[in-house]
């Protein structure tokens, strides 16, 4: 059976994080990978977060599992499996330093797991409902296997070395230079008794200073010897346990074992995200389109919801919509307003769903991006020789050359190195060149002018009616009025001219 990988499916890719690493920083996108990945270090799952499928159908394959995983049951039995593929691994790589029995005997227990977890997904995967295809072909495919010669035969195997093995009864004499082992010969078994015996202690909770045992499953030499002298007695038992490692040394299903890995991307995500529902956020699978009619419902910025979702600290959603027509957005209003987290998570949305991974929101539509950039305020370098303004504008003219009509421009508070009738004039000729490109561009600036370019969108981060200089954190379609929020900020420090001139009289 031809099997196609869960994860990547159709469409090739790119690795945008070699490309251009600038805005996984400015958008947060590294604090939400790092944080996705920080349980997961042994799966190095870093590049399958780093690369974005250009194919639409490979996100949508993806969007279709993550409906499955809706599915309590689905999510269980793939959460189960996981953990006991992670056993059967930890127990394989454990075993690779051991004397040659025990290294036998823990590839033999490996293998009994293995086969008991795969028999157990067969029936669970069986029994719940999917729909999408990827966990569809996963089902058939480990139908199919289970029910394969090859593996009947060698789980029967598996269980008849361990049966044998476990029935084995041997006594052992300790001498004071001596240990003797021979064949039971039906004796009392002394070890019940002293068990029976201590038991009483063992209900005792052990005393904070107490030794902690060692944790390290190797041998010493006399064990070796007494395990030596064992497979002495019984050399067909350890005949059948040394041929099952020999012609099992790779028991594990390559396919499987792929699909393992690459299930860490779904699982992980869905538990990095918890704490983030649990808060009361919503996610949504986004439908996703060729078309440039975009919106998104309750957005937020995830990496900041992360940090506070167990703080109670209330994250503002807020909502963006362009239609067919309008690709340009605007963002002003006050300073700490809430609008770079609009902005990043405007990026992130797109980041996110270009990835197959649920979004924030309670409903989105967006279109498949081929590329993120994004030009954040940096400090001046002092080894660069260049004035900041040059920097700028040498970066933006990086950017233009490169931007599509798929590619998402993020810019937040450029051109501030420069003086105001500078700035306008240099920033409307970088807006008429984004349009040009039709890229989707959200610029973040405290100039209006820009806001009121025909044709492009106007959001402004909103304030309390009631008190002007409290900001709501929303972000709302309105026309500029940078005005009123410097009011606000004049009449909350008392320099308002007739505060100012009462003060003089005073």
């Amino acid at each position: 059976m031809v099997f196609n990988s869960i994860l990547w499916t159709k469409g090739q890719t790119g690795h945008l994080a070699e490309k251009d690493p600038d805005f996984f920083v400015d958008l947060n996108i590294d604090q939400i990978i790092d944080g996705i990945t920080a349980a997961y270090g042994d799966y190095n799952l870093r590049p399958l977060f780093d690369t974005i499928p250009e194919s639409i159908e490979t996100v949508r394959y993806r969007q279709e599992i993550f409906r499955d995983l809706q599915n309590g049951e689905t999510l269980a039995a793939l959460k189960e499996y996981s953990m006991r593929m992670k056993s059967v691994n930890t127990r394989l790589s454990g075993s690779e330093r051991l004397y040659q029995y025990q290294k036998q005997g823990w590839h033999l227990d490996a293998a009994l797991m293995y086969f008991d977890a795969i028999q157990d997904l067969a029936k669970k995967l069986s029994d719940t409902q999917i729909d999408s295809q990827g966990l569809i072909l996963l089902r058939n495919y480990v139908q199919a296997y289970v029910s394969s010669k090859s593996f009947m035969e060698a789980q029967e195997e598996a269980n008849r070395v361990k049966g044998d093995l476990s029935a084995i009864r041997y006594e052992m004499s300790i001498g004071s230079s001596r240990v003797t082992v021979r064949k039971d010969r039906g004796r009392q078994n002394y070890n019940e008794m002293v068990r029976g015996v201590f038991s009483k202690f063992r209900e005792k909770k052990e005393s904070a200073g107490r030794m902690q045992h060692s944790n390290d499953p190797s041998m010493n030499h006399v064990e070796i010897a007494v395990l030596a002298l064992i497979a002495r007695l019984f050399p067909e038992e350890f005949k059948a346990l040394i041929t099952f490692y020999d012609n099992h040394s790779s028991f594990i299903d390559p396919v499987l074992a792929r699909i393992y890995y690459e299930l860490q991307f779904y699982l992980s995500y869905i538990e990095y995200i918890s704490p983030v529902r649990n808060a009361g956020l919503k996610f949504c699978i986004p439908e996703i389109r060729n078309e440039r009619d975009i919106y998104c419902i309750q957005s937020f910025d995830l990496a900041l919801a992360h940090k506070f979702s167990s703080s109670g600290f209330q994250v503002v959603t807020n909502n963006f919509r362009l239609s067919r027509d309008e690709s340009i957005i605007v963002v002003t209003g006050p300073n700490n307003g809430g609008k770079t987290t609009f902005a990043r998570s405007f990026g992130q949305a797109y980041y996110l769903a270009a990835l197959g991974l649920p979004i924030p929101g309670m409903e989105a539509r967006l279109f498949l991006v081929d590329k993120i950039y994004t030009h954040f305020e940096k400090s001046e370098d002092p080894e660069n020789l260049r004035g900041k303004l040059e920097d700028d504008l040498l970066r933006m003219r990086i950017i233009l050359n490169s931007a599509t009509e798929r590619s998402i421009i993020v810019i937040n508070e450029m051109l501030s190195s420069t003086t105001s009738n500078d700035a306008i004039q240099i920033g409307k000729r970088i807006i008429d060149l984004i349009r040009k490109k039709n890229s989707i561009c959200i610029y973040v600036t405290f100039l209006d002018e820009f806001a009121r370019i025909p044709g492009v969108v106007s959001m402004v981060s909103q304030v309390d009616l009631s008190a002007s200089e409290i900001r709501t954190l929303k972000i709302v379609r309105s026309e500029p009025n940078g005005l009123a929020y410097a009011k606000a900020v004049v009449e909350k420090y008392g320099l308002t001219y007739e505060k100012i001139l009462r003060r003089i009289k005073e």
